[in-house]
């Protein structure tokens, strides 16, 4: 991967971690976690249909942090990349 490709994977990383961050974001996630656990206990026994689309908005909520994980991890590794090339570059301008 060239090093162009490894600099946006690293600015989109610091734009998530960001997110991540931000208070508005975090407080959006809780306050979403928390309704959906109180959706949920507040359930009827024999209303399956209501629970399993509790549970697949908290699947779907999951994936959406999970997504700006990953892109944060994605960034993780291309700056160790982008580390690695500026150490060999160095090794091969010794030579």
């Amino acid at each position: 991967m060239d090093k162009h490709k490894l600099r946006d994977k690293q600015a989109r990383a610091e734009k998530a971690a960001s997110l991540l961050r931000h208070e508005l974001f975090v407080e959006a996630f809780d306050y979403l976690d928390t309704q959906f656990i109180e959706a949920w206990k507040s359930s009827e026994v024999a209303d399956n249909e209501t629970r399993e689309r509790i549970y697949n908005l908290s699947q779907a909520l999951n994936a959406v942090r999970g997504y700006f994980q990953s892109v944060v991890e994605d960034g993780k590794l291309a700056e160790a990349q982008i580390e690695d090339l500026k150490r060999r570059n160095i090794i091969n301008n010794i030579r």
